[in-house]
């Protein structure tokens, strides 16, 4: 089942090796759905409001992209869950300007747990 997004909840997308910030849905003009697909906490992002020439960087480097998804209610520590993304994991449809990642394992964080 789709999880909608809330508005202490924000995905971002980037490039592993340099850093790059391809999506940050705080900022950009975004929305999206995170879709849980297994125990092993593979999901599906689906994210509109892609422009074409944007998905094709990331479909460029979808060997080397790392998604997170943090959630941040006001008053409670943020817990951040970070996915790894494989080979052919990265779909856009221009149509609807939908980019679709499926991502492998993820890995979740309370970084309060190793700041305090």
């Amino acid at each position: 089942m789709a999880e909608p997004q809330q508005d202490h909840e924000r995905i971002l997308v980037k490039h592993a090796v340099t850093g790059r910030m391809f999506i940050n849905s705080g900022t950009d003009d975004v929305t999206y759905e995170l879709e849980r697909s297994g125990e092993d906490g593979s999901c599906v992002l689906s994210i509109r409001g892609i422009a074409p020439w944007l998905a094709e960087d990331i479909r460029g480097m979808q060997r080397e992209l790392n998604v997170f998804h943090f959630e941040e209610p006001p008053g409670i520590p943020p817990i951040k869950h970070w996915f790894y993304v494989g080979e052919h994991d990265v779909v856009y449809e221009e149509a609807t300007s939908t980019l679709t990642i499926r991502t492998g394992a993820e890995i979740t964080y309370k970084p309060d747990e190793y700041w305090a």
